[in-house]
């Protein structure tokens, strides 16, 4: 083929590439990978240059400015994403690496099409190979993580479970969330099971493999629909009740004086708070967090355990001798200087009870509400009525209480704290102990979250089961188009 005429096809082939980019059936998306991995493969080589990645022909030359920071080894240039390299690897850990990068929501269908676009028929690719990606952002994609600190707005939000914010399902569910007027997310990115939800790069997570068995793949796709529809982030972190990483590594466990062996909670098992691994542990991954750009961490169980043998309990205190209180607090500050440096909000949920300020639960859980507020920026107090013993503060059944609860328990967490500080209940969507659950039920909760100080509110589902806060926002919805009409004031 004459140079004139090699180049005349090269450019009708761009120019078909470009057309066929803007399309979303997957068949022409594999049509265009295969013509840009085709112009790669035979006239395309690679050089870097101050920190830009271009391509070394007439044609590609300045196309491969990246305003996505990618991991080494990865090239945007004109519209392709290309990996090379510098040691024989998987398609799995390749996978791993660029789902962040493309349109894919799970990491299968991501190594099916590397390999269907490469021609790949094993598991590997040798050292050097270029290995185009399938279906990548535009290199100008938008950074998830805010330019500015978040404002603490009033939240409206829902919890979702691991599993659920990396189902397909859920993002397609966002926008209707946005209708009823929610405005915030908290997802877990560990829980206590100590699973870490997303791919981790952080040194421990890596050692101890704690992100394997993950359920979200691509969590900044999952962050990128949320940041589209307008909604707050929040990556809540269970710090000590880990059972993974205490089965992982047993001398990060609280242990036993009687025994010797890791101590257990009855059921549940407990890292050792006043360990400093442990607490670097969870420090990092709420920097990582961070840094790939959330709005909020939140930290729960963020105390001692309550429950099992106490004093069967011996601990580490790798910062010195200190009472519950003192070492639950020195984390927090600790947590905190980095969070906030980071441009990042930080919240910790408290248990309901330390909101009456009884020294024998302060004691046991080293949650004592004036020390703690002076390093976070919120407090979420798990104020759920049906975790409140029977006749406690004269109620006989709390659960059927839902005002009273809630705004007690609002109003004293405020009147406690030693700064200003924005209170946020978690509020109870969830029926066990309570007579009659229904939408009144919710709103009853809002309304005593409101009018005792609290700054917008949580719903709890473990199971996320949402169908009746859904009809009660519904209501409320249709409460503030009226009070709008008016022209009355909503929040």
């Amino acid at each position: 083929m004459r140079p004139d005429t090699k180049n005349i096809f090269i450019f009708i082939l761009i120019i078909a590439s470009f057309v066929i980019v803007r399309m979303n059936f997957d068949s022409l998306h594999y049509l265009n990978d295969s013509m840009r991995s085709f112009l790669h493969r035979n006239f395309g080589s690679y050089t870097k240059k101050e920190n830009l990645t271009i391509i070394n022909t007439d044609l590609f030359k300045n196309f491969g400015l990246s305003y996505i920071k990618l991991e080494d080894g990865f090239i945007h240039s004109c519209f392709s994403l290309i990996y090379q390299p510098n040691k024989k690897i998987s398609i799995n850990e390749i996978a791993d690496m660029a789902i962040g990068y493309t349109e894919y929501h799970s990491k299968s269908e991501l190594i099916k099409g590397i390999k269907k676009i490469n021609g790949i028929d094993g598991s590997q690719v040798s050292k050097n190979n270029h290995v185009m990606i399938p279906r990548p952002l535009p290199s100008h994609t938008l950074s998830i993580k805010p330019e500015n600190r978040p404002k603490v707005i009033y939240s409206r939000g829902l919890y979702l479970t691991g599993i659920t914010a990396g189902s397909r399902s859920i993002q397609k569910l966002v926008p209707y969330f946005k209708e009823l007027g929610i405005n915030t997310i908290v997802f877990d990115a560990k829980d206590v099971t100590g699973i870490i939800n997303y791919r981790s790069r952080t040194e421990l997570v890596r050692k101890y493999d704690t992100d394997e068995k993950r359920s979200i793949d691509n969590l900044k796709m999952f962050l990128r629909v949320l940041r589209e529809n307008e909604i707050f982030i929040i990556a809540r972190v269970a710090l000590f009740h880990d059972q993974l990483l205490y089965a992982r590594d047993p001398s990060l466990a609280i242990q036993s004086r009687k025994t010797g062996k890791p101590w257990r909670g009855g059921r549940e098992l407990w890292c050792d708070p006043t360990n400093k691994t442990v607490q670097d542990y969870n420090l990092a991954i709420a920097e990582e967090l961070a840094d790939i750009g959330v709005d909020e961490i939140q930290f729960d169980y963020i105390r001692f355990p309550t429950s099992g043998e106490l004093d069967d309990a011996r601990f580490a205190y790798s910062f010195g001798k200190m009472k519950n209180e003192e070492v639950i607090t020195h984390f927090l500050e600790r947590a905190y200087k980095k969070i906030s440096s980071m441009q990042t909000l930080l919240s910790i949920d408290i248990f309901g009870v330390v909101a009456w300020a009884k020294e024998v639960d302060i004691n046991s859980t080293g949650q004592r509400i004036e020390s703690l507020s002076r390093y976070c920026d919120i407090i979420s107090p798990m104020l759920y009525p049906s975790h409140f013993d029977y006749n406690f503060d004269g109620r006989e059944n709390p659960a059927d209480q839902p005002y009273y609860f809630i705004f007690e328990g609002t109003k004293k967490v405020l009147s406690l704290s030693a700064k200003k500080i924005t209170v946020r209940p978690w509020l109870q969507a969830f029926r066990w102990r309570v007579s009659n659950y229904d939408e009144k039920y919710i709103l009853d909760q809002i309304d005593a979250s409101d009018k005792s100080g609290g700054y917008g509110y949580l719903f709890w589902n473990a199971s996320n089961s949402y169908d009746i806060v859904f009809d009660a926002l519904n209501i409320l919805k249709k409460e503030r188009q009226k009070t709008k009409k008016e022209g009355g004031t909503i929040q």
